[in-house]
């Protein structure tokens, strides 16, 4: 597995997040959420940065449709986390070996992973805040949206001052104000991406 990505995205998070999951919270729901989120970052990122950007969704097992649990589209890194015990664990184990952490960007919106970003210098960036700044409009306002034609592309990483863009201060001692939304959501079939015990903190009230 390539270890130093310049932007690792916490799928689910930013799925939640923006709002792309639609009314329900299915195996295929969630299916049609990955393909839309893939697809948005295929129009929004250049080649280049796609080859470098790794998305990672929890899963207790690949799901249907799927034979490896790392896979390229276009470019990009889609990881199922699952060896691990969730998408969180594996995304701070690839910040920890990334041999250029100041050059990394972490989408998520989770207060743990802000940490675990700022621990190394990276930059963590809440993921509605990001996707907006992908995609050129409110995440969570999709309908009317221009043709792929008229959305703007980042071409070079370098050309986006993300610090400066969210307000955020290197070496931070917290995240953002916004807190991870997922919650845990009882399947209509076996499937389940999420490990036992997924969000209790969120659930109990604690922030991550």
């Amino acid at each position: 597995m390539v270890n130093d990505y310049s932007i690792l995205i916490d799928g689910y998070n930013l799925i939640f997040q923006c709002g792309l999951e639609g009314r329900s919270r299915t195996p295929a729901s969630l299916q049609r959420a990955r393909h839309r989120l893939i697809g948005e970052l295929k129009v929004g990122l250049t080649d280049s940065i796609r080859k470098r950007t790794a998305i990672v969704f929890d899963a207790t097992r690949l799901p249907s449709g799927e034979s490896e649990p790392t896979q390229t589209d276009s470019g990009l890194t889609i990881i199922y986390a699952i060896d691990h015990e969730d998408a969180d664990t594996l995304i701070e184990l690839l910040i920890q070996k990334n041999s250029t952490p100041k050059k990394l960007t972490v989408v998520s919106s989770d207060h743990r992973l802000h940490k675990a970003a700022l621990r190394r210098k990276s930059i963590p960036i809440d993921s509605d805040q990001w996707f907006d700044q992908i995609t050129g409009e409110s995440p969570k306002k999709m309908a009317g949206k221009p043709s792929e034609e008229e959305k703007p592309q980042i071409e070079n990483l370098s050309d986006v001052d993300w610090m400066a863009e969210f307000g955020l201060a290197q070496g931070a001692s917290g995240g953002s104000q916004s807190s991870d939304e997922r919650s845990k959501s009882e399947e209509s079939s076996n499937y389940d991406p999420f490990p036992p015990g997924y969000a209790d903190d969120l659930l109990g009230g604690n922030e991550s």
